[in-house]
């Protein structure tokens, strides 16, 4: 096979030097460079040169209270925003109360019913049953004015024989049955004078009240389906929406979450091994994540007296989870520097001596 013997003393030789440049420039463009670049945010610095470092959330001085309604229901208005200011009582949402409102208006027809009975036993007499009974009685009288007039007539015949015994026995009879009469007739007069028995009265103002004891019933059912703000409070974040479904009870999700507005507090959790080493006088400082210049001070409100498992995490890859956390609560000094609910910060309270601290919690519990 014929070679040229250009292509073995100039191109293959070429070809091999340019594959070799190619590869020592690839190696040094392909090669791991390291690059330090500076964090977006300073890490936060200690404040005191012997700390106790924490993690905290901001909250209301209220704490969150999560709404919840007392009765299942759709929703059927939702009466705030979020961000919105509310009084104690002000209405949150309110469910669907049209069942309740057909039974309200069937229950105060009930107590216009029983209110009526009553004005009716109250009203007696009527006036057109007087004159009626006062013609019976005189119609009973005046029968027995005529049996009386018929017994005299045969008790006074001379001669006993003119009449049987069997005649003077019924005229006896008919005067006796026309004097019962008119007793009767007389009572009956009586009794329609006097009005209503005060015992049937008694228990038609019963019934008023049992009535109007149901209509405050389902009145007071209707009011339960508005939830309404337990304190003056700002709607820090609501999640009810007309015609959706709101179960009742404790919900995972909180249809709203209200806090008072005011001083913001700082829920601080100090792990169980620096328990000793904090006390009440302690100071302490917090910082914002995001801006390790701010430092904001704080001020001791209480200690919560149950030790909680560790819930609020800093992120940090040394951190242990499998801890219990004492939480202090702190109330944050006004700042300029805008602070939301939720937010999580940085907390270094100035460390104190074992011995020292632990004392100092020992008068606090006494």
């Amino acid at each position: 096979m014929y070679r040229s013997p250009l292509l073995n003393k100039a191109i293959i030789p070429t070809l091999a030097v340019g594959a070799l440049a190619y590869a020592v420039y690839a190696t040094g463009v392909m090669r791991p460079r390291v690059v330090t670049e500076p964090p977006l945010s300073a890490p936060p610095e200690r404040a005191f040169s012997h700390a106790v470092a924490a993690v905290g959330l901001v909250e209301p001085a209220s704490e969150l209270v999560a709404i919840a309604p007392r009765v299942p229901g759709w929703i059927k208005a939702v009466h705030v925003a979020a961000g919105q200011a509310v009084k104690a009582g002000d209405p949150l949402f309110t469910l669907d109360d049209t069942d309740l409102r057909a039974e309200l208006a069937l229950r105060e027809h009930a107590v216009h019913v029983a209110e009526a009975q009553l004005a009716r036993l109250k009203a007696m007499p009527r006036p057109e049953d007087i004159p009626i009974a006062r013609a019976a009685v005189e119609k009973a009288k005046a029968n027995r004015k005529d049996a009386l007039d018929k017994l005299e007539r045969i008790e006074a015949l001379a001669d006993r024989k003119a009449a049987s015994e069997e005649d003077r026995t019924q005229r006896r009879q008919a005067f006796a049955r026309d004097d019962a009469e008119v007793t009767i007739r007389q009572t009956e007069l009586d009794k329609l004078l006097a009005g209503a028995w005060k015992e049937d009265i008694a228990v038609a103002e019963s019934q008023v009240s049992m009535a109007r004891s149901a209509v405050a019933r389902t009145q007071a059912d209707i009011d339960r389906l508005t939830t309404r703000s337990p304190i003056d409070a700002i709607v820090l974040r609501l999640t009810a929406r007309a015609g959706q479904y709101a179960p009742a009870g404790v919900l995972e999700e909180p249809l709203a979450t209200l806090g008072s507005d005011g001083p913001l507090h700082i829920r601080a959790d100090v792990n169980e091994q620096d328990v000793a080493r904090v006390t009440a006088e302690a100071r302490a400082v917090a910082m914002v994540r995001g801006d390790a210049s701010s430092k904001i001070p704080l001020r001791f409100v209480r200690v919560e007296p149950l030790v909680t498992p560790k819930r609020a995490l800093s992120g940090f890859a040394q951190e242990r989870v499998d801890t219990r956390v004492m939480q202090i609560i702190f109330k944050m000094e006004p700042t300029s520097n805008p602070i939301l609910v939720g937010q999580q910060v940085d907390i270094y309270i100035e460390k104190s001596d074992s011995q020292t601290a632990m004392a100092a919690q020992a008068v606090a519990r006494r």
